[in-house]
């Protein structure tokens, strides 16, 4: 097993190289989860009224300059892109479950194409991270006394996958699994061989189903647009947020509730549309036609070309997803108490 001593002096990124890693100052401080200051705060604009369900959020990648391999923790504007997420994203669990997310020393983006294999020993330093932090999370904040979500998207989706498959994150265990309402992967795949290495881990089949995962990833239907997208995992498990299933049913936009596009001027009041999209799984890709404002899905970055929609996965079924949470929180109550 490979140390992050093996790693000394390698230049590891893709497609750009970062400086040749140096364990004894490219390491950051780990988190200590009792300090609140560990714990991403949530805007003042969201609801603070306790909610029967708690979320687990873990951020996507926001580290992306040209020298530092894992976030400090403490870096303001680091810290501000973080809590962006959950403005953007985790937003749709507002007023419906109690959010918590904890500062992790997450990646960056130019070695997430190998954070999973020559770079594994610095990825395991997040994932380290957030095995305590929800640990904490259990012991000091749920304690039991409520079911729980597990969200997140991109390298967020990466972590909550490889920790599921590892016995983490509540899939330890049967009796563990039974507090999970849903975990929602987003921007990331999961394959049947990544449910072979831990069978108590299962694809959501409806809109009510619960104690199961959901993944998809957005793209255009160009051909071979799939090819371009990193997080696309060829045989990976496709769940459509239109219909909430794993077929090849072609929803139409009039099924898209509303797309929220989030602006950092005025953040409480996101560009909203309606029937924004339609969607239907074609092979390992959620194939999105019928885009009634193109122009609120330029492409952003090298890693995600034009017609890979990454960045938009939450933003573009927006509407949907905060209908789906209700949906699933509501059936596994009902669940529960006729059990």
């Amino acid at each position: 097993m490979m140390t992050l001593k093996d790693l000394k002096g390698q230049k590891l990124g893709i497609p750009v190289t970062l400086p040749p890693f140096d364990p004894e100052k490219d390491v950051t401080n780990a988190p200590d989860y009792n300090r609140p200051e560990c714990w991403l705060t949530l805007p003042d604009h969201f609801s603070r009224e306790r909610q029967p369900v708690d979320v687990f959020w873990v951020y996507p990648t926001i580290l992306s300059d040209d020298t530092t391999y894992l976030m400090d923790i403490t870096d303001p504007g680091l810290r501000e892109k973080a809590e962006w997420t959950i403005v953007e994203q985790a937003s749709i669990f507002d007023g419906q479950a109690n959010i918590y997310a904890p500062y992790y020393r997450q990646n960056n983006v130019k070695i997430n194409p190998v954070m999973l294999t020559a770079a594994r020993p610095i990825f395991d330093l997040g994932q380290q991270d957030l095995i305590r932090a929800f640990d904490y999370f259990l012991k000091n904040i749920n304690r039991g006394e409520r079911p729980i979500i597990l969200a997140a998207h991109s390298q967020g989706s990466v972590r909550v996958v490889e920790l599921s498959k590892a016995g983490e994150l509540l899939t330890g265990s049967e009796d563990s699994l039974k507090k999970l309402i849903a975990a929602y992967t987003i921007g990331y795949s999961i394959t049947q061989e990544d449910l072979d290495i831990n069978p108590l881990m299962r694809i959501c089949e409806n809109a009510e189903d619960t104690g199961c995962f959901i993944t998809y990833n957005s793209i255009s239907d160009e051909k071979n647009k799939e090819r371009e997208a990193p997080t696309i995992i060829p045989g990976t498990f496709v769940v459509n947020p239109l219909t909430w299933k794993t077929d090849n049913e072609y929803a139409p936009a009039s099924s898209n509730i509303e797309a929220a596009f989030f602006r950092h001027e005025h953040p409480e009041t996101p560009n909203r549309y309606k029937n924004f999209a339609a969607a239907q799984v074609v092979g390992s890709d959620l194939i999105l036609t019928d885009i009634s404002h193109p122009e609120e899905l330029p492409a952003t970055s090298v890693t995600f070309p034009k017609g890979v929609y990454h960045m938009y996965d939450y933003a573009i079924f927006y509407g949907n997803l905060r209908a789906n949470v209700a949906d699933r929180i509501s059936s596994y109550f009902k669940k529960d108490n006729s059990g």
